[in-house]
C-alpha cells in the first residue's frame, strides 16, 4: 500500500509539473485556489441570473436548454465549491477541478448567449495567470480552446440569434422563434452551411482576439512566476539574515550583565542597568564588575554607527576595556591602553565614546575617565542633581597617541550616579524636538529617593512619553548606581 501511494504521488508530481504545477505551490497555490473558488460561485450566480432573464423574456434562448445549462452548472460547481471550502484550497488537484468547471461553465454561457458574452471564454485563461505558472496558463488555453470550439457548434443550434453575424441570402425573411436552430429550420437553410457561416463570421474573429489575450496571459504568468521565485529567494535570504541577527542579538544581550542585585556582597551599593537597541543589534553597551573585594568598575559606552558593524566593534571594545580595568590599572591608564588597541586595524573608522569609573568601597572614592561621552548626572543630598562635565580625552579609537586623564569624587550614602548614552537625550518626538539634558535632569530631580531600578524606569517612561509613536532612532542605554548606608 505504501509503495502504491508513493508511485501515485510520483506520477501525480510528474503530470502536474508537466502541465503547470511548479515549485511556487506553497507560496501561491492556496491563495489562487481560493480566488478561483470565489469566481466559480460568481459564475453560478451569473448563470442563475441568465436563467431568470430568459424565463421572463429578456433573453430568447430555449428555456429548456437554459434550464439544462443551469443544472449542469450546479452539478459541476457545488462539489468543486464544497471541496475547495473543505480543504481551504490546500490540495494540489483543486486547481484542475476549479479551472475545469470554470471552462465548462463559460462554454455553456458562450453556447447559450453567443454574441452577448463575446469573450467569456477568455475568463479561464485570464484567471490562470494568478497561479504564476506559464505551463498551467498554456494548459488552460488548450482546454479552453477545445470547449470554445464546442460552444461554437452548440451556439448554432441553441444560442440566441445574432443578426450582426447571420447573413440572410436573397429576399428570404429569417423568422426567430426561440433559438437559432429553429430560425434556421424555419428559413429553410442548411444547418451545416449555417454552422460554417457562424464559425467563419462570428467565431474566427473571437478566436483571434482570444489567442492574443492568451499569448499575453502566458507571458504575464511567466513573468509572474519569475517574480514569485525572486520573492521566495529574497524572503528566504531575509529569513536567514533575520535568524542570524536574532542570534547576534542574543549573543550581544548575553554579554551585557543583567544580574541584579549586581553586588550581593555589598548591600550598600544599588545598581541597575538597561539597554534598548533601535535595531536588532546595537552599538551601546554597559558593564559592571568587581575588580577585587574593595573595587568595582562601571562602564558606559556608545559605538559610532548602528547595526552589525557597530555591534561587532562594541564586542571588541567591551572585552578590551574590561581586560584593561581588571589588570589593576587606573581608569586613565586603562583607557590609554584600550585606545591604542582599538586604533589598530580600525579600517572601518569606528570609534566609541566611553565613561569608566572605579569605586573604592572602603574610601568611597570614585576615580573616573570620560572619553568623549555624555556627562553623567550626579545627585548629592545637599547639592541636588548636576552634570559631571569633566572631559579627559578624545573618543576611543580616535587617535592612537591620545593619553587620558582622570578625576576623583567621593560618593557618600544617598548619592546617586546616573550614566546614559545619547539615545536618551537625543530622543526625537514628532515635532523634531530633542528630549534634552534639561528634561533628563528634571526627571532625576523628581525621583531622587527612588531606587536605582525605579530611576532607570522613570527616565525610560519619560522618554517614551516624550517621543510618542515616533520610531526609535538610536540605542538607549542607562545605568544607575546608588550608595546606601
Amino acid at each position: 500500500m505504501a509503495k502504491a501511494k508513493k508511485f501515485k504521488d510520483i506520477l501525480f508530481d510528474k503530470i502536474t509539473h508537466a502541465i503547470g504545477l511548479g515549485n511556487v505551490y506553497a507560496v501561491n497555490e492556496i491563495a489562487a485556489n481560493m480566488m478561483l473558488g470565489l469566481i466559480n460561485i460568481l459564475i453560478v450566480i451569473l448563470m442563475i441570473l441568465c436563467l431568470i432573464a430568459n424565463e421572463i423574456g429578456i433573453f430568447t434562448a430555449d428555456k429548456v436548454d437554459m434550464r439544462i445549462a443551469v443544472i449542469i452548472a450546479l452539478v459541476l460547481e457545488i462539489p468543486a465549491i464544497i471541496l475547495n471550502k473543505k480543504f481551504a484550497g490546500a490540495k494540489r488537484w483543486l486547481k484542475f477541478m476549479l479551472m475545469g468547471t470554470i471552462v465548462i461553465l463559460c462554454a455553456v454561457l458562450s453556447a447559450i448567449l453567443g454574441h452577448n458574452v463575446t469573450l467569456v471564454m477568455a475568463i479561464p485563461v485570464v484567471l490562470s495567470v494568478r497561479y504564476c505558472e506559464d505551463k498551467f496558463c498554456k494548459f488552460a488555453t488548450m482546454l479552453t480552446t477545445v470547449f470554445f470550439t464546442a460552444s461554437a457548434v452548440l451556439y448554432s443550434y441553441v444560442g440566441i440569434l445574432n443578426l450582426n453575424v447571420v447573413k440572410v441570402l436573397g429576399s428570404n425573411e429569417l423568422h426567430v422563434v426561440t433559438s437559432l436552430r429553429d430560425a434556421v429550420i424555419d428559413a429553410g437553410y442548411d444547418q451545416l452551411q449555417y454552422l460554417k457561416s457562424v464559425i467563419i463570421n462570428d467565431y474566427i474573429p473571437r478566436y483571434i482576439v482570444f489567442f492574443v489575450i492568451a499569448f499575453c496571459c502566458v507571458k504575464i504568468a511567466k513573468r509572474g512566476r519569475e517574480m514569485v521565485e525572486l520573492q521566495n529567494k529574497v524572503t528566504m535570504e531575509n529569513s536567514r539574515i533575520e535568524t542570524e541577527l536574532n542570534l547576534a542579538r542574543d549573543i550581544q544581550t548575553s554579554m551585557l550583565p543583567c544580574t541584579f542585585p549586581a553586588f550581593p556582597n555589598h548591600d550598600q551599593i544599588q545598581l541597575f542597568a538597561k539597554n534598548i537597541t533601535a535595531k536588532e543589534v546595537g552599538g551601546d553597551f554597559y558593564d559592571y564588575f568587581a575588580i577585587d573585594d574593595e573595587h568595582i568598575a562601571v562602564v558606559m559606552a556608545d559605538v559610532s554607527g548602528k547595526g552589525v558593524g557597530a555591534a561587532l566593534f562594541m564586542t571588541i571594545a567591551k572585552i578590551v576595556i574590561k581586560n584593561q580595568l581588571q589588570s589593576g590599572l587606573t581608569t586613565a591608564q586603562a583607557m590609554t591602553f584600550a585606545n591604542r588597541l582599538l586604533c589598530e586595524n580600525n579600517n572601518a573608522g569606528l570609534f566609541v565614546t566611553t565613561w569608566v569609573g572605579i569605586y573604592d568601597i572602603s574610601t568611597k572614592e570614585l576615580n573616573f575617565t570620560n572619553a568623549g561621552h555624555n556627562p553623567p548626572v550626579l545627585y548629592r543630598k545637599d547639592e541636588g542633581c548636576s552634570y559631571l562635565k569633566n572631559r579627559h580625552g578624545l573618543v576611543l579609537a580616535g587617535m592612537e597617541t591620545t593619553r587620558y586623564k582622570e578625576s576623583t569624587i567621593t560618593l557618600n550614602s544617598g548619592d546617586v550616579l546616573f550614566l546614559y548614552t545619547d539615545g536618551v537625550t537625543e530622543a526625537i518626538n514628532s515635532e523634531q524636538k530633542l528630549f534634552g539634558e534639561e528634561r533628563l535632569l528634571e526627571v532625576l530631580s523628581q525621583n531622587t529617593s527612588a531606587s536605582a531600578e525605579e530611576q532607570v524606569e522613570k527616565v525610560l517612561e519619560a522618554v517614551n512619553g516624550f517621543v510618542g509613536d515616533t520610531e526609535q532612532f538610536d540605542d538607549i542605554t542607562m545605568l544607575c548606581m546608588r550608595i546606601d548606608g
